[in-house]
């Protein structure tokens, strides 16, 4: 390699380097070492100087010259060959270390002010790094979580932020795994490619021919619909705080107090396959499903309630709005099919609940109810309550609707199992007056004695009651007297 070669070499570097883009510039900075290159440029020109120069010195070893000129030269030439091609393996491997990890951030930094993200995601899809970013310092896995980071790359159809979450080890190495998987749930309850919406719409309908892949599949199992995952992650609490949020400003206020049969719509596409309240409550539903056939013994709360008082106190009820719409009287708005949505939602949770604990042998018994089954209990007779006080922002025949399916629940655990269990289970069944007396007490424990109001809503709904129906009448009397007995 003559000199003008190595020049030329040298020259092409410099401009590569100026033509990067920051967030490349730093990517290289962070995995190949700085000196490489200029070491190896030196070392070729060592290698030049020794061949050109007149130095007068005989070749050693009795060697003749035009092999030693050969060898120098290839010398010359291979050494900063080589040295690229060592920095280009060593960048394209991205191995995080315990040496460039924290040097990591500035990546996340460059991309961020740059707003260029494929880097990033290059660096965090290197399988060999899974384990590496367990070791992430608390400042980069902040930027890494920052909410444009993580809006970006999902619009890009990229998940990998959750794919990272979905990583106990990783989740539990975070400082503060709470911010980042609020980041993260935040943008999924409002992006067009989010496994969240895609799950809620697979099994409940509202977006026609929409393709759950079992990518998408496979991820939810492992985080939302994973208890375990769904109870570390602390994954209630945003999905409530974000819905809610969205409620108390009030931005749908307008449009959820009129008609709207698009919402309730199970055919083409439906507007509530984008709404946060309703995926974010059906997403809390699935993993409540997930840890009851789990039989899940953590620590689990239930949080429907939330949604159902924040969306109840938005709600009005306007005679001329709920009249317009005959063929769905009782929820024409969609405030009122959100609350009548999450009315069934506790009952079939219940009644999941129910099924699950109890026995599949003869004889037939129903366990004591678990942690989950009482925090059900706890949530719909809350649900009970405020619906109960609800005078001015929703129909008579909905509120009665409501308190009415809590207490057809409860005259089924009375008398009536086969409208809870498949026929094939029988009537005989122990055990089902613990159940009974447990969501008789939480109802009974919300507010009692009830207040006119409530008492009045209680007599209304309990006279809407179809008596017909077996374990219906049976059992009037003594829900009658449980409930509005002083």
């Amino acid at each position: 390699m003559p000199l003008e070669a190595l020049l030329t070499f040298i020259g092409i570097l410099i401009a590569a380097w100026a033509i990067a883009r920051p967030v490349q510039r730093r990517s290289l900075d962070l995995f190949v070492p700085t000196w490489i290159l200029p070491l190896a440029c030196l070392v070729s020109l060592i290698l030049i100087i020794i061949r050109d120069a007149p130095f007068g010195i005989p070749a050693r070893f009795g060697w003749p010259l035009a092999v030693v000129t050969y060898f120098l030269t290839l010398g010359a030439f291979l050494t900063p060959v080589l040295a690229a091609i060592w920095c280009v393996f060593r960048w394209h491997r991205a191995k995080l270390t315990n040496r460039n990890m924290t040097r990591a951030e500035q990546v996340f930094q460059a991309a961020l002010r740059e707003d260029e993200f494929d880097e990033v995601e290059r660096i965090l899809r290197k399988k060999r790094n899974q384990h590496s970013l367990e070791r992430l310092p608390a400042s980069a896995a902040s930027t890494l979580f920052h909410p444009t980071m993580v809006a970006k790359l999902v619009g890009s159809y990229s998940l990998i932020h959750l794919e990272l979450l979905a990583n106990m080890g990783f989740l539990t190495a975070l400082e503060n795994p709470l911010d980042a998987v609020s980041s993260v749930v935040r943008v999924l309850l409002r992006a067009d490619v989010s496994p969240m919406r895609s799950a809620v719409v697979s099994r409940y309908g509202g977006l026609e021919h929409l393709n759950y892949s079992d990518s998408e599949r496979t991820l939810m199992e492992k985080t939302f619909q994973n208890p375990a995952w769904f109870s570390a992650a602390g994954a209630r609490y945003p999905l409530v705080v974000i819905a809610t949020e969205a409620l108390q400003i009030g931005e749908f206020d307008i449009a959820y107090n009129k008609a709207d049969q698009n919402y309730m719509a199970t055919q083409g596409v439906s507007s509530r396959s984008r709404c946060p309240i309703y995926l974010a409550a059906k997403t809390e539903v699935l993993a409540i499903e997930a840890a009851l056939e789990d039989r899940f013994t953590g620590t689990f709360y239930v949080e429907l309630w939330h949604y159902f008082r924040t969306v109840q106190e938005r709600s009005k009820f306007d005679k001329a709005v709920w009249e317009s719409s005959p063929g769905n009287w009782d929820t024409p708005t969609p405030y009122a099919y959100l609350l009548n949505e999450i009315n069934f939602d506790h009952r079939n949770l219940s009644c999941t609940a129910l099924r699950m604990a109890t026995s599949k042998s003869l004889p037939l018994r129903a366990e004591q109810p678990g942690n989950i089954a009482h925090w059900l209990a706890r949530s719909w007779s809350f649900c009970i309550w405020k619906i109960a006080r609800s005078e001015g922002q929703v129909s008579p025949g909905l509120r009665d609707q409501i308190i009415r399916e809590y207490l057809l629940f409860l005259l089924a655990l009375h008398g009536g199992p086969s409208e809870i269990y498949t026929h094939s289970f029988g009537e005989n069944i122990e055990g089902l007056h613990v159940w009974r007396d447990l969501f008789l007490k939480e109802l009974k424990e919300r507010a009692w004695p009830p207040a006119s109001i409530e008492r009045a809503s209680l007599e209304s709904a309990l006279e809407s009651l179809d008596t017909g129906k077996r374990f219906v009448s049976e059992g009037y009397d003594w829900l009658e007297e449980k409930l509005l007995s002083s």
